[in-house]
């Protein structure tokens, strides 16, 4: 890694610290550029704004998650071992660098609407499996997204918990119960 890479990922580090801690709009880049050990301007070499750099750490790592889970799902052919395989690759991806994970948790909401169409998206990866086990008959048929949303709520709300502080440890400690609970509610029989 040359001294411009070096410099952004002490930069991009700083930011993601500060903006867990307290947030984007309340960082200042004089915060960011003292926690790098840099001169303030040497942000705007890398990045246009405080803004932009948010945007980006989003981004990147949106799209490198979405990515990485689908090929978690690619690699089993069974529903069970798909879920499973899904959910333990968003406890390993956590835990093997909390902070960037908690960022991104805590700033989705901020920066989700501002991604492009075409961004491979999290989301979209556990919806797909759970499209395609519905028109297989793998589980029963319902909305596809209230299926989505209930079933990563049983492993983002406990990682919600975790950044607040009400729980310690590795997610990937808790990975088989979070599958076999996501496993309950898309198996859980439809509405009459």
């Amino acid at each position: 890694m040359g001294k411009a890479e070096e410099t952004k990922a002490r930069i991009e580090r700083a930011a993601l610290t500060l903006f867990v801690a307290r947030g984007v709009t309340e960082t200042t880049t004089r915060e960011i550029a003292l926690a790098a050990s840099i001169a303030e301007g040497t942000i705007y070499r890398h990045f246009p704004s405080k803004e932009q750099l948010a945007f980006d750490l989003f981004q990147r790592h949106h799209r490198a998650l979405a990515l990485t889970l689908g090929e978690a799902a690619e690699q089993v052919n069974d529903l069970r071992g798909r879920i499973d395989a899904i959910v333990r690759c968003y406890c390993e991806w956590a835990d093997d660098d909390w902070t960037l994970f908690a960022y991104h948790l805590l700033t989705q909401h901020m920066f989700l609407s501002q991604l492009p169409e075409d961004t491979p998206n999290p989301v979209d990866v556990l919806r797909g499996v759970i499209v395609q086990a519905m028109k297989a008959g793998e589980i029963p048929e319902r909305d596809p997204d209230l299926a989505a949303a209930s079933a990563i709520g049983t492993v983002m709300q406990p990682a919600t918990y975790k950044v607040y502080g009400r729980f310690e440890g590795p997610l990937g400690v808790h990975a088989g119960f979070f599958a076999q609970a996501v496993w309950a509610v898309l198996s859980a029989p439809a509405d009459d």
